[in-house]
């Protein structure tokens, strides 16, 4: 039974993959509003049935693409003890900065891949962020804003800044909006403010 439930886990696994490797070449050749789910189906060689029981839609397809290639963009440059501290979040930021003006420069802002582009990436974001915040908060006893707040709003206001950034900014370099968000996530508008007097 054990050899059984293996391989049909392997040939989930497969199907899986096909799907989205004949997704991703698709997206290249065609663009995802011209591409059909009979399109995938038969550049992967399998039966429909096979997409549904993956996904429900070509959207949660593109969804899951877009999240895949965003955590092994973090994992490959990120360390693998990566946490919450000044270098891995100047890190964290680089990285968004740089995958969002990629991909920006790339999309029609009218394209349908946006918005479900934004939702992944920062979801991803804060569930990374969130990781990382729960093993500091193993340490401190104090904090009195719930964890998944703390990491849904940083996760905005980095991907915010990235979105802002690569539509608007283009005279200003990643390195120096890299050191603004940083200055923002770890001092507050309070640092802001005080200038302005």
């Amino acid at each position: 039974m054990g050899n059984e439930r293996n391989e049909a886990d392997r040939r989930r696994r497969r199907s899986q993959l096909l799907l989205k490797q004949s997704f991703a070449e698709l997206m290249r050749e065609k663009g995802f509003t011209a591409m059909t789910i009979q399109d995938i189906t038969d550049r992967a060689d399998v039966h429909r049935g096979t997409f549904y029981a993956h996904f429900p839609d070509k959207f949660a397809l593109l969804e899951q693409s877009i999240r895949d290639k965003f955590r092994h963009l973090l994992g490959s440059e990120l360390p693998p003890d990566a946490g919450w501290n000044p270098e891995h979040l100047r890190l964290l930021v680089r990285i968004v900065l740089e995958h969002v003006r990629s991909l920006y420069g790339r999309c029609s802002p009218i394209d349908t891949v946006n918005p479900l582009f934004e939702s992944s990436v920062r979801d991803e974001l804060a569930e990374l962020l969130q990781h990382w915040l729960q093993r500091l908060r193993a340490d401190q006893t104090d904090w009195t804003i719930r964890v998944d707040t703390m990491a849904l709003m940083t996760s905005w206001s980095i991907f915010g800044a990235a979105v802002q950034w690569s539509k608007a900014y283009e005279d200003i370099s990643v390195d120096e909006m890299t050191r603004r968000v940083l200055a923002v996530l770890s001092e507050g508008a309070s640092r802001f403010a005080s200038n302005e007097k």
